[in-house]
């Protein structure tokens, strides 16, 4: 059985700061959160109770939510909900300065009402997270 609270880790090639304007810049975001096929837009009110929109017209599918912590570079916390459902999750991503330079992305999504939510957002945030350590971070 998969647990409520799932939590990932991943280690990035480039600084906290950087991976953290990945992470919150609306365009760098669109490029790599969701597959290119896609085709992503976001909007990122970047402010405890500001607002984040991720939508792909393509893949007909939403998610938004609002920030209750914006700590640069090293903390987001917000809330998460999929277009058309009632659930609503929290997810926490730390940005950890790493021995080479690098970050140690955590990302720790709780709130679940059931093991099976869970498990869809642990294969969700795997993806998500190889398309951050394969980003280009010297393009944008």
């Amino acid at each position: 059985m998969m647990p409520l609270t799932l939590q990932l880790k991943r280690h990035v090639p480039a600084e906290p700061a950087r991976v953290w304007r990945a992470w919150t810049d609306a365009d760098e975001l669109a490029r790599w959160y969701w597959p290119a096929s896609f085709a992503t837009a976001c909007r990122v009110d970047l402010r405890p109770g500001g607002l984040f929109r991720i939508a792909s017209a393509a893949a007909g599918t939403a998610v938004s939510g609002e920030f209750a912590a914006v700590e640069a570079p090293g903390r987001l916390v917000h809330t998460w909900r999929w277009d058309g459902e009632d659930a609503e999750t929290l997810v926490t991503v730390e940005f950890l300065a790493g021995a080479d330079g690098g970050t140690d992305v955590v990302v720790t999504h709780e709130r679940f009402t059931d093991p099976g939510g869970s498990a869809n957002h642990a294969q969700g945030w795997n993806d998500c997270l190889a398309r951050l350590v394969a980003y280009d971070f010297s393009a944008a």
